[in-house]
């Protein structure tokens, strides 16, 4: 979605950080030691991270609509599900329709102005209106790539800001669409640790298969690590 000028530039800045970019194939398979593309080629390593991007969850999967690109569901331009009356879908769990022929992008601005024109619809329906096809105000896109790089594109003709602006304009933004003073104070406060001290360790969750997101909240869900050992356990004493 952005222009060609920001893709050189996000190229340049992951370049220099080490990255060695692999453009236009994908990913086939994803192993334990190697991920295999679809152009036949493997690139074995030692540690495999993968970005998958979002998903529809399973609740709207498994809802009875059937689904489409990312387990979401195709809404129609009011945001209902064909089949379905009165049922509206919104957010990461929908596939909404831009009217070029493609769907809009997961992004939180489309998420907040999807979920207030579905209420307005529905209030629509309830007092015996007819609904209204979706109108997304597009302010501008934006992508962080690392300390200090980031590119945004704003306004309807794409002004380009790149660099450290734009890096502390998706910070504010991002920011902005948290709901409540508590989160977007522990965001902030989140941040600035990691944008200061440059030499801690990241907080690792070990699981050999993690089945649903650990939200914490649960004696359970707190991030451990199991470590295996037979050995007999160390004696203690005054002599110890």
């Amino acid at each position: 979605a952005f222009s060609k000028k920001s893709r050189r530039y996000a190229l340049q800045k992951v370049t220099e950080a080490g990255v060695t970019p692999r453009l236009g194939v994908g990913v086939a398979a994803v192993h334990a030691d190697r991920v295999e593309l679809d152009d036949g080629s493997t690139i074995k390593a030692r540690t495999v991270v993968w970005g998958g991007g979002e998903s529809g969850s399973t609740v709207a999967q498994d809802a009875g609509p059937r689904t489409g690109r990312g387990g979401r569901l195709d809404v129609l331009p009011d945001l209902t599900v064909d089949g379905y009356p009165g049922v509206h879908a919104v957010g990461d769990v929908a596939n909404i329709p831009s009217g070029d022929g493609a769907a809009f992008p997961q992004l939180g601005s489309v998420a907040q102005q999807s979920g207030l024109w579905a209420a307005e619809n529905i209030l629509r329906e309830r007092n015996g209106k007819g609904t209204e096809p979706f109108r997304y105000k597009d302010k501008g896109i934006m992508a962080m790539i690392g300390r200090n790089a980031a590119v945004a594109e704003v306004g309807k003709r794409r002004h380009q800001v790149e660099g450290p602006i734009a890096f502390a304009a998706w910070l504010g933004v991002h920011a902005m669409l948290l709901s409540g003073a508590h989160s977007k104070t522990d965001a902030f406060l989140s941040w600035g640790w990691d944008y200061f001290d440059r030499d801690h360790a990241a907080t690792v969750e070990a699981s050999t298969t993690p089945q649903r997101i650990a939200w914490g909240d649960e004696a359970a869900d707190v991030p451990h690590i199991e470590v295996d050992d037979d050995r007999p356990p160390i004696p203690h004493g005054p002599n110890t």
